[in-house]
């Protein structure tokens, strides 16, 4: 009994550290033919070392203007752009970014764009760039070099269930967990949050940074102190319906990431619009 629990213990580690996956874990799978290594950072820090044969990708590409905020683009606007990056229906797809600005967040945004419609394997490089560097700034494994690539054949098939709007949030408030990604200043009104008219959060709704996920390298914190952010502070439940959500959309898909990829979190909703609408209209419940 004691070599089964072992076992499965072992199991389900192995199985939750695909979501992030360490610099070791991406070396191993350099040539693997199938894998594409997808950078977030700007062409002048790309331009100054990269991982092999990584691609630069642009999140913007992924997303459109509504009024004040933005929404996922349709699933043919996304495959054109993920065939632009190589990406086929059997890819492996890295994420990172050189822990400058939004570039984590930008990554948990593509990945959450790339399983929404349809990828099966994403991951996130725990700890980035940075972390690449300080394993093998020695080693070669450092590029200057643009690879230039095939064109994909992914096909996007939107998953259902994953992004929601302004409506069915306010028909579930009072009814299941919502969870902020924004800063606790914004998140209790004692600061305006950018693009956002209104003080305060969606009625309801508990606060979740998503910085309090990492350390100050940028590196996923322990299990243990994720599960107390998740489930103790935020008293959500692996199996019941959770919705997220923060300014604009990019800060909600590193907390769905982590919930869906890492925790398995078995229903979790991303309000895209956010608090860029939902802050910005003046019949939205909101309090303090």
């Amino acid at each position: 009994m004691k070599t089964l629990f072992v076992l499965l213990f072992l199991t389900l580690t192995l199985f939750s550290s695909t979501a992030f996956i360490n610099s070791n874990e991406l070396k191993a799978q350099l040539n693997d033919a199938n894998i594409i290594i997808l950078d977030t950072t700007n062409k002048e820090t790309f331009d100054k070392g990269h991982i092999p044969n990584a691609k630069m990708v642009n999140v913007a590409k992924f997303r459109h203007q509504v009024g004040k905020y933005q929404l996922m683009n349709s699933p043919e606007e996304i495959e054109k752009e993920l065939h632009s990056l190589g990406i086929n229906n059997n890819s492996k797809v890295v994420i990172y970014g050189h822990n400058i600005g939004k570039e984590l967040l930008k990554a948990s945004y593509t990945a959450l764009v790339l399983l929404t419609n349809g990828l099966k394997d994403v991951s996130i490089l725990n700890g980035g760039f940075p972390e690449w560097v300080s394993e093998y700034e020695f080693d070669d494994l450092v590029s200057k070099t643009t690879s230039s690539s095939k064109v994909g054949n992914f096909t996007a098939k939107r998953r259902e269930n994953i992004l929601v709007d302004l409506e069915y949030v306010k028909s579930r408030i009072g009814i299941i967990s919502m969870v902020e990604a924004r800063p606790f200043k914004f998140f209790n009104g004692s600061q305006k949050s950018p693009g956002v008219s209104r003080l305060g959060h969606i009625k309801g709704a508990k606060s979740s940074y998503w910085r309090e996920k990492f350390n100050d390298e940028y590196k996923l914190k322990s299990d243990k102190a994720l599960n107390s952010l998740y489930l103790t502070q935020n008293g959500l439940n692996t199996d019941k319906e959770v919705i997220t959500y923060c300014t604009g959309g990019l800060e909600a898909s590193m907390n769905w990431y982590i919930l869906t990829q890492y925790l398995h979190f078995k229903d979790v909703k991303i309000y895209d619009a956010s608090m860029r609408q939902w802050g910005n209209l003046e019949n939205t419940p909101m309090e303090k």
